[in-house]
């Protein structure tokens, strides 16, 4: 059997599995979020042509999470099947053993290793920051208004002040408006008997329109005033500016955690080096816990092979748990976690190859 269509056949039944598994789990993760971000919007405390973006920028930090085990899955599905189906047996009676089968998964891990180092150490935290900054920026300017009703409202410092008594409940429409605002040569006091306002969702400046009132417009203690009568009056707003602020350690980025000397960081620099390794070393485990005996059905072991994923990857987080507390010195971080799985991975091989009784 010619090792480039062996290989490439195998890759092919992995990298379609890995991609099945990876596009339910992440459907199923993505909705989760949007149910949350869609309960915001429904709030009004954000826009909701801000939706999919937030969502779309979430799915590249799940992509972190998914990958080792949707991997895991996908080699054990697809060998499982082989082996169900004989096509495992009529390899090995051509020739063919584990080191050839380990191969197509080897390059297909190591690829999706290099993916998930780009996702966890830069790419993952740009996006979180991004989705972060998009909806505190977004919340903001929606919450941004220079009337209450029944109060008086200031803004800019103290350079303009607002009333309105009524306001709708949508916030677009005003009853009798009052408004103080100062300017570079004098002062104008502005009354209406309604008004009307929009929001521009991009920058948050705000339109005011006033109808059928007064301003009034001179220097504060002078009696000289302009007095104009208007229909209508526009203003425009224009929104505070918005200062981001990121308070998640998992958002930081690469550079910033490595030069920390704060547990808590380099907790989190350990977190982000396990994923590309937990990718390889869940390969080898793969194909050792996907065999196989004669009656055992096709899916038989995806039960053991999605506790050894979860143990592996709580022992990362104890172990990330332990690197922030003191417990356990950052130079030693979690490759203890990875030597117990290599050395599991290395038994079962052994096993496999009879070198172990």
């Amino acid at each position: 059997m010619k090792g480039g269509i062996l290989d490439r056949y195998l890759m092919r039944e992995a990298a379609g599995a890995w991609a099945a598994a990876t596009f339910v789990l992440l459907t199923i993760m993505i909705s989760t979020r949007f149910a949350s971000v869609l309960n915001f919007a429904a709030k009004g405390e954000i826009p909701r042509g801000l939706l999919f973006q937030v969502v779309l920028l979430s799915s590249l930090r799940y992509l972190v999470i998914l990958i080792p085990a949707t991997l895991l899955l996908a080699i054990m599905v697809s060998l499982g099947r082989l082996y169900s189906d004989n096509e495992i047996a009529a390899m090995t009676g051509c020739g063919v053993g584990m080191g050839r089968l380990y191969r197509p998964f080897l390059w297909l891990a190591a690829a999706l290793a290099v993916f998930t180092a780009a996702l966890a150490f830069e790419v993952g935290p740009w996006a979180g920051r991004e989705a972060d900054y998009r909806v505190k920026s977004a919340k903001q300017l929606v919450q941004f208004s220079p009337f209450e009703a029944g109060q008086f409202t200031t803004i800019g410092g103290g350079k303009a002040t607002f009333y309105t008594s009524t306001m709708s409940d949508a916030g677009d429409k005003l009853g009798e408006v009052f408004a103080r605002i100062e300017e570079t040569d004098g002062a104008s006091i502005v009354v209406a008997n309604r008004g009307e306002q929009v929001t521009d969702p991009a920058s948050g400046e705000r339109e005011v329109d006033l109808f059928d009132g007064y301003r009034y417009f001179g220097t504060p203690g002078s009696p000289k005033y302009d007095v104009v009568k208007f229909r209508e009056l526009k203003l425009r707003l224009a929104a505070p500016p918005f200062n981001y602020v990121n308070n998640q350690r998992k958002l930081e980025s690469m550079g910033e955690l490595i030069g920390s000397h704060d547990l808590q960081d380099q907790a989190e620099v350990a977190g982000r080096i396990a994923a590309p390794i937990s990718v390889l070393v869940l390969a080898l485990l793969a194909v050792p816990l996907s065999h196989l005996g004669p009656r055992e059905g096709r899916y038989g072991k995806l039960v053991l092979g999605i506790g050894v994923y979860l143990v592996y990857a709580n022992l990362i987080s104890f172990g990330q748990a332990w690197i922030g507390q003191g417990k356990l010195s950052p130079e030693l971080g979690v490759w203890w976690v990875h030597a117990l799985m290599l050395m599991l991975a290395g038994s079962l091989i052994a096993r496999r190859q009879g070198w172990l009784q």
